[in-house]
């Protein structure tokens, strides 16, 4: 008899881990408090620069040129910090219960997450979330977290290198829908992967840089919350959508 592949929570089927999942399990769980205990050291650390910074721009007869760099050096000191925090808040999340999900809050987490990094590659993320209308699904909140930033990074990894590289995310809700949609000014899907994207291990980058399961598994989890992610047709770059029943 075939063995059947893990399920996601909130399917029938029980999850028993086998010997491998529990040792990748606690090994990610011991990665987890050494990154998070490395953040929190940062973090200091990044108080005092930004401290310092914002200090040293009130010295009396400092050139303009100099006062400019430490301007620069507290902005990009205070959006690391943001950056880490996000991080952290994220690393600590309890294990999902299924539960109503904002997708406004939701999605602005995600994009706050990915804004230093974007930064850093010298790209652009343009996100303005609906102010009204409710945008609600029932969900597992941290498995729909892990779908948006896939649809992100994807984009980032598209843009790799490109000057004016830019992102868009919209949120929409159209009658009984939450529609999350990620696009990108980048060099487009090769038709000829168009088809097999949401395969496990098909990917556009090279293997250092992609698994080729982040697409694979945002289909998964999309289609547990009876929802699909989808490839859109555009005229250029390319444009993934995550579409989600609203709640009722």
């Amino acid at each position: 008899m075939a063995k059947s592949g893990p399920d996601l929570p909130g399917s029938d089927a029980p999850v028993v881990p086998g010997r491998e999942d529990l040792v990748t399990l606690n090994r990610s769980a011991t990665v987890t408090r050494l990154v998070a205990g490395v953040f929190h050291e940062l973090n200091n650390s990044l108080q005092v620069i930004g401290g310092l910074a914002e200090l040293l721009q009130d010295t009396p007869g400092i050139p303009p040129s100099v006062a400019d760099g430490l301007r620069r050096i507290h902005e990009q000191n205070a959006k690391a910090g943001v950056a880490i925090a996000e991080i952290m808040a994220f690393s600590r999340q309890k294990t999902d219960e299924r539960d109503r999900v904002n997708m406004r809050d939701l999605t602005t987490r995600a994009v706050r997450l990915r804004t230093f990094a974007t930064g850093r590659a010298r790209l652009m993320i343009v996100y303005q979330p609906p102010k009204t209308g409710v945008v609600d699904v029932q969900g597992f909140a941290n498995l729909l977290m892990q779908v948006v930033l896939n649809l992100i990074v994807n984009a980032e990894q598209a843009l790799a290198g490109q000057q004016g590289g830019t992102i868009r995310v919209e949120l929409e809700s159209p009658a009984g829908w939450v529609v999350v949609r990620v696009s990108d000014n980048g060099p487009g899907i090769d038709p000829a992967l168009a088809d097999r994207l949401f395969e496990p291990f098909v990917t556009t980058r090279s293997r250092d840089e992609s698994s080729g399961l982040g697409l694979a598994v945002a289909k998964q989890i999309a289609e547990q919350h009876g929802g699909t992610v989808m490839l859109e047709p555009t005229s250029a770059g390319a444009c993934f959508t995550l579409r989600l029943p609203a709640a009722t």
